[in-house]
């Protein structure tokens, strides 16, 4: 046997031997081979201290029983049928995925929602199969299941919860955008890196460096990852990945390949296999088609319903603005609309009617870098303005650009002329669609966001279009706008 330490680089570039060397033996010192096998005991151990479900089935379980046994003592149901469904229970969740181990790709929302999902399954089986559970009403059998549902999703609700510790593989300038990105989602912990080569540039975090790609099982295991995500450009061979997969796997570790594609979400890729070679698919965006034609026959109608619903609101604001400054209570401006075409976007007026003409004269004291103009206390923004911007309401009139079709609900951003002017191809991608009176941009920080962040937000709405994205912006659109943050 030999010793072979991989080297562990300091946030000032010095190289340190790894806290934990390592026996290999000659035969296993070729890249990414596999390490000398640990006795099984404590490889089960180790494997299940990092795949930590709690609540396991077993106690979920233990909680169906109580609650049956409880719901049953008060008389709302038999104490067969009560069992019967604590004990379906946890298969239930067990076949929605719930006990599965995800190292990486699940919030805690989305766990959320496979529990609600077995509950409302489960509800529909007990009230289906009540006329054969004896003397169980439809209505308890619906309450205990609720109950169920409650009980298993409250580790999603509350605080405490781990986050999965990973290890980041690849060049050194990818790994500490990586490191960068996840530490700002918080959603992950990046517990070590592994880089092609040397850098004198530490990791975000000041996390410990291994040098060579050979040392990823032996990161893994000193830290105990849940994952390590190899990112491109780290230029492994077929074989390489194979052996690192088995590495890996003796350690308790999953293993991720980064694909390279920047926001593409997973449904529209595939992974395929032809004459031997695996390749990962992704689907053209929708565009156009039947969905489409449904988002604008809906927008447009809801829209309608709105904006009649908005008209005494409207009238009343209008009023106050022509008693606060001078000038119309609208304010008319020609925007960029889908394929490029121009159209006329209404608003409240929430400047003076000079705002134009003045803007030119702010110009050194824009706060927004690429080709927006932003400035947080703008001196032509009336007190009404101010107000009005604050809760969006200046955006009520946008409803009719959507009743006529210039906009829809959910889109891009609308661009200015002179915006667009200045687009390269990834902005133009923006004007594949309709501008929308929100979008990922409003309920993401609106006016807060860079210009590069803007761009990457309105990107990902394009690319990864859905009638249930839709929905859900609709709906962290009214949480954005109570909290005001970039209403300015």
């Amino acid at each position: 046997m030999t010793q072979v330490v991989s080297d562990v680089v300091t946030p000032d570039g010095g190289v340190l031997a790894s806290p934990v060397p390592r026996p290999r033996s000659i035969a296993m010192v070729p890249p990414l081979a596999a390490p000398v096998a640990e006795p099984v005991a404590e490889t089960v151990l180790r494997r299940a201290s990092r795949r930590r479900s709690w609540p396991a089935p077993a106690l979920d379980l233990a909680l169906g029983v109580a609650l049956a046994v409880g719901w049953s003592a008060l008389g709302r149901v038999g104490l067969g049928a009560a069992l019967g469904i604590a004990v379906v229970w946890p298969a239930a969740l067990a076949m929605s995925g719930r006990y599965r181990h995800q190292a990486l790709g699940h919030a805690r929302s989305e766990r959320l929602a496979v529990v609600l999902g077995a509950g409302g399954r489960t509800a529909v089986l007990a009230l289906a199969a009540s006329p054969w559970l004896g003397d169980a009403h439809p209505a308890s059998l619906g309450v205990l299941v609720a109950g169920l549902t409650v009980a298993s999703a409250v580790p999603f609700v509350g605080p405490g919860r781990s986050r999965p510790r990973v290890v980041l593989a690849g060049k050194p300038r990818a790994v500490r955008e990586a490191a960068a990105q996840l530490r700002a989602s918080g959603t992950h912990e990046v517990v070590a890196a592994c880089l092609t080569r040397a850098s004198a540039t530490p990791i975000e975090g000041d996390v410990p460096v291994y040098v060579g790609l050979e040392s990823s099982s032996a990161a893994a295991d000193d830290h105990r990852a849940d994952a390590l995500v190899v990112l491109p450009g780290a230029r492994l061979s077929p074989v390489e990945v194979r052996r690192l997969h088995w590495s890996l796997g003796k350690v308790g570790t999953e293993l991720f390949l980064g694909t390279g594609l920047l926001d593409v979400e997973p449904q529209r890729t595939r992974v395929m296999s032809t004459a031997g070679l695996d390749v990962l698919h992704v689907g053209k965006p929708a565009l156009h088609g039947p969905r489409r034609v449904l988002k604008d026959l809906v927008e447009r109608t809801l829209a309608l319903v709105a904006l009649v619903l908005a008209l005494p609101l409207i009238a009343v604001l209008a009023v106050a603005i022509r008693r606060e400054t001078p000038g119309p209570a609208f304010f008319r401006q020609e925007r960029i609309g889908r394929d490029g075409v121009p159209f006329t976007m209404l608003k409240l007026r929430s400047m003076g009617v000079d705002a134009e003409s003045v803007r030119t004269g702010l110009a050194d004291d824009n706060e927004k870098d690429g080709v927006l103009f932003k400035i947080a206390h703008d001196p032509r923004i009336t007190r009404l303005g101010s107000r009005l911007r604050r809760y969006s309401l200046d955006e009520l009139p946008q409803l009719w650009n959507v009743v006529r079709g210039d906009m829809s609900l959910v889109g891009p951003r609308p661009a200015l002329p002179c915006e667009v002017a200045q687009y390269d191809v990834d902005p133009r991608r923006r004007l594949v669609v309709k501008p929308g009176v929100t979008g990922l941009w409003q309920v993401s920080g609106r006016s807060d966001l860079t210009w590069a962040e803007s761009v990457r937000l309105d990107l990902k709405y394009v690319e990864n279009w859905s009638l249930r994205l839709d929905l859900s912006i609709l709906v962290r659109t009214v949480s954005a706008v109570l909290g005001h943050r970039g209403a300015y």
